[in-house]
């Protein structure tokens, strides 16, 4: 009887750790907001409006979206099946039009891998005037296959600007203004910008935007970086973080005039929301500071310990 007892405890405890050994090694496969760092190579022309060239390596997160096969907007990877976008990209636009490309290289060369859209979903509240709800979904036909240069971007319900540093926009938009889109993905850093100071300058911006920009002018998103990902890493973290999204601003880079973002932390709900509802559902990872649950191989610990 006691050697049933003692077999009935070990099953048990082997049920919550099988359980938990592929959540743990999906974690680790899938991990979000990591990069390869590498050091940009210098250049003396200005990028992105004060920007610098930038390799996918950095932000592997990055994706093209392209309409009729030319530039369209920017992009970001949410998981294997689903891109992030803004919605005003795709007013009058088909999915069947759309196509993904996800390189840093010269846009015009040839032989790029070009994914298509299985479904585009806008946010039914979407206020084209306003640019309010400006956020868009994009489901893949067929998923991408995750490496050092092709990875998701974390989403984060931390809506204190104090607790980010180190934030970057990236796109191919217009380097001068009134100018053709670049060939080349650039990056630009930014400061966050709290929203009251933001709607004293910009009435129209709503609590559902975000603005960034630098004090002094000369950086900054412009025309062509629409829906392309604004990302920051937290204080005492060095995992990356899609706060924004690129939506609109006036004119590009001018003092005191931050751009303005979609709040991607407004929309998590949304988010999962339809893209449970797609049959590909994405779900983030709680950070907010406040969850109670452990990572995976604490849980293992755990049980380890309770086991002794």
């Amino acid at each position: 009887m006691a050697k049933d007892r003692m077999e009935d405890g070990r099953a048990v405890f082997l049920l919550p750790v099988a359980l938990l050994l592929p959540w743990a090694h999906g974690s680790l496969a899938l991990t979000c907001g990591q990069t390869i760092i590498t050091k940009s190579e210098k250049s003396n022309i200005l990028k992105i409006l004060g920007g610098e060239p930038a390799s996918i390596t950095e932000f592997p997160w990055q994706v093209n979206i392209l309409y009729q096969g030319r530039h369209l907007c920017g992009g970001s990877i949410l998981s294997e099946w689903w891109v992030l976008s803004a919605s005003h990209c795709f007013i009058n636009k088909t999915k069947s039009t759309l196509e993904i490309i996800q390189d840093d290289r010269n846009l015009i060369t040839k032989n790029l891998t070009k994914m298509k859209v299985d479904k585009l979903i806008i946010h039914p509240y979407f206020d084209s005037w306003l640019l309010d709800n400006d956020i868009a979904l994009l489901l893949l036909k067929s998923p991408f296959n995750f490496s050092v240069t092709t990875a998701p971007i974390c989403l984060s319900e931390v809506t204190d600007i104090q607790r980010w540093r180190n934030c970057w926009v990236t796109g191919w938009g217009i380097t001068i203004p009134l100018q053709a889109v670049h060939e080349d993905l650039q990056k630009v850093n930014i400061k966050l910008v709290k929203w009251r100071t933001c709607f004293h300058i910009m009435p129209l911006v709503t609590k559902n935007m975000l603005c960034a920009g630098n004090p002094q002018g000369g950086k900054d998103a412009c025309q062509g970086d629409s829906g392309g990902p604004l990302v920051c890493q937290k204080i005492d973290n060095k995992t990356w973080y899609q706060l924004g999204i690129v939506s609109w601003g006036v004119g590009c880079g001018l003092k005191n005039l931050p751009g303005v973002y979609t709040k991607v932390s407004k929309y998590l709900v949304w988010i999962n929301t339809e893209t449970a509802r797609s049959g590909r559902p994405y779900m983030h990872e709680p950070d907010s500071g406040y969850s109670w649950l452990l990572s995976p191989w604490a849980l293992l610990l755990l049980y380890f310990v309770m086991l002794l």
